[in-house]
């Protein structure tokens, strides 16, 4: 038998003040810096929004190729309009001349209205009916509870500070922490940011609450666009209240108080009310006045299709620098391709049933056959390879983030930062020349550059290292020689450095082309310009322009001159980011060849690099 022993009053307190202080503790949320929480997050949310689409279209005996082009132009159009919606009306003329504002700022409104624009344009012309709506209902919502947590582990769209125990705190260098720390809120020393309300998990329950109302009405025979109009107008009149204990800071739309007799709210808050009204109003007048009709499959078009595809692909290509990131990028281009792929081959398969395709067949198979033949007039050719070792460092300096932006927030203000880097790198090129005879001055190049590297991130004026970033390329490239004139390029694949001019400047450029050309003749004196010359090793690949020559040597001995610059990065003010440079090359032997490059005047861009190359024996083509 157990004897109770009854607590003594002091003991009970004890525990009493315990359990009040555990439940009276705000959670402090992870540091997301050096996370990308936010990314993970947002590639997940699209990649399930998609499976589910591609489920749902299953069920309704959607057509694939023609359902595969609606999610890819719904997908991009609301990419696109989360980030158009944020940017001020005075950036929207630059986007007429190429040029995407620096913001990372997201609104999922904005996506809503982009996707809604992309149905209304190809609903019809791919031959859906209004049931197609539906169909995305579901699939958003699942997708909107993933980001939502990449937002609540992030710190964007967070609420105002609040003194209850659900309120989170967040680690300093988040955007909360700065803002609270910008309005006079926080010690310079806080260890984390005031308690702030969970709006990213209120935002997170009213979507799954919205895909469990859909779930269970789903056998409900209801007219088309009803469930639609359902998930929009909850979605719209729950983030109208949830706004009421968001912190206007960390709203990028509409965040202006504007108040209307005694009631004030947002911006964004007075144009939500109209829009829940009419569509919860609409909703409710189609379920009781309309007649709910069958879905019908549209009729499977491959040229349609296929258009389609390559119309949204030349969109793409079309936007400008830095609206879309490179996994956006990817994932769009990814399901077009797909479309593209299928509709050709059900085309090809058309064609060959018909027997109509057999005439351009029969042409393709000789031309391939004959091009893949080795000319007879350059078997006697000569091809030599060469191989080259290169280091060298530079320093520059820029403005940028002082942390790593990810949300869907407003960027950080940028401060100015000093960028020291170090590279060393290894290529192997092919040269031959393609008529020796006729053209002696004529030769192709081919190679892979590999490079490896370190760039350190230093606060102007403060020595401590803010970021060390191990940088990486590869580099294939061609160039082609003429008598008068040279031409070539490349692309670089990796972690080139901090050089981007649009977007999230914190994060590294991860693919740049590169483009060669010379004119004259470098016999004797030749106008060459580069931009983003990789020869000078990674982190900051410069734009230059030139005068050289030869000086009759026969390429035994050269030296350019010229400007060189960065490739047009906002700098801090009074910086100067160009330099005067020099870049020789000197045969010191028959297979030995070194080649210095060094920038001489420019205190805050300086690049100093040194190449030493080796051709082997030439043999014949």
């Amino acid at each position: 038998m157990k004897m109770l022993i009854p607590l003594s009053q002091q003991q009970f307190f004890g525990s009493f003040i315990h359990w009040s202080m555990l439940c009276s503790t705000t959670l402090l949320l992870p540091s997301p810096l050096g996370h990308h929480y936010y990314s993970g997050c947002y590639l997940l949310a699209f990649g399930l929004m998609l499976l589910l689409l591609l489920h749902a279209g299953y069920r309704r005996g959607y057509p694939l190729q023609t359902w595969l082009v609606l999610l890819a132009a719904s997908t991009l159009a609301f990419i696109v309009g989360t980030k158009l919606i944020t940017l001020p009306t005075e950036a929207w003329p630059a986007l007429l001349h190429g040029i995407w504002p620096d913001s990372t700022a997201r609104s999922v409104l904005g996506g809503g209205l982009g996707f809604v624009g992309a149905l209304l344009v190809l609903r019809r012309w791919l031959g859906f009916r209004w049931h197609v709506v539906d169909a995305f209902a579901g699939p958003l919502c699942a997708g909107l509870v993933v980001q939502c947590i990449g937002c609540l582990l992030t710190g964007c769209c967070f609420g105002a500070p609040t003194d209850g125990s659900w309120g989170l705190t967040y680690a300093a260098g988040t955007l909360p922490y700065q803002l609270q720390l910008q309005q006079g809120l926080l010690d310079t020393h806080a260890a984390h940011s005031l308690a702030v309300h969970p709006t990213q998990l209120y935002t997170l329950l009213l979507c799954a609450g919205v895909w469990l109302v859909l779930h269970l009405t789903r056998h409900r025979q209801w007219p088309a666009g009803s469930r639609a109009l359902l998930q929009a107008g909850l979605l719209v009149a729950g983030r109208l209240l949830i706004e009421f204990w968001r912190d206007p800071a960390g709203e990028p739309v509409g965040s202006s108080v504007v108040a209307l007799g005694r009631l004030q709210m947002l911006q964004l808050q007075w144009l939500l009310l109209p829009c829940a009204v009419l569509l919860l109003g609409s909703w409710l007048w189609l379920i009781r006045y309309a007649t709910p009709t069958p879905d019908e499959a549209p009729e499977n078009r491959p040229v349609r299709n296929l258009l389609g595809a390559l119309g949204l692909l030349a969109f793409a290509a079309l936007l400008p620098a830095g609206a879309l990131t490179l996994p956006e990028l990817l994932v769009v281009k990814a399901v077009l391709l797909a479309v593209v792929v299928l509709a050709t081959a059900t085309i090809l398969r058309g064609a060959l049933a018909a027997r109509r395709a057999g005439l351009p067949l029969a042409a393709l198979a000789v031309v391939l056959l004959f091009s893949n033949q080795i000319p007879a007039d350059t078997t006697s050719n000569e091809q030599h390879w060469s191989f080259t070792v290169g280091a060298g460092n530079g320093e520059f300096a820029r403005e940028q983030q002082p942390y790593d932006n990810e949300g869907c927030g407003s960027p950080p203000p940028t401060q100015p930062f000093r960028h020291s880097y170090r590279s060393v790198s290894v290529d192997a090129t092919s040269s031959w020349k393609p008529d020796p005879t006729d053209r002696p001055e004529a030769e192709n190049e081919a190679g892979l550059r590999l490079m490896v590297g370190r760039d350190q991130q230093h606060t102007i004026g403060r020595p401590d290292t803010v970021k060390s970033t191990f940088l990486f390329a590869i580099n294939p490239h061609y160039m082609l020689n003429r008598r008068w004139f040279g031409i070539g390029g490349g692309l670089l694949l990796g972690t080139l450095g901090y050089s981007k001019t649009a977007g999230d400047t914190y994060q590294p450029l991860v693919a740049a082309p590169h483009f060669t050309t010379w004119i004259g003749r470098r016999e004797y004196l030749y106008v060459q310009g580069d931009v983003n010359t990789p020869t000078q090793g990674l982190g900051n690949p410069a734009l230059r322009v030139g005068v050289g020559s030869r000086f009759r040597s026969s390429g035994r001995y050269s030296v350019l001159l010229g400007m060189s610059t960065g490739s047009g990065y906002p700098t801090p003010p009074g910086v100067n980011d160009k330099a005067f440079f020099v870049e020789s090359s000197l045969q010191i032997s028959p297979r030995w060849q070194v080649q210095p490059y060094l920038t001489l005047g420019g205190r805050e861009f300086r690049q100093a690099h040194v190449q030493l190359r080796y051709a082997l024996p030439p043999r014949n083509r």
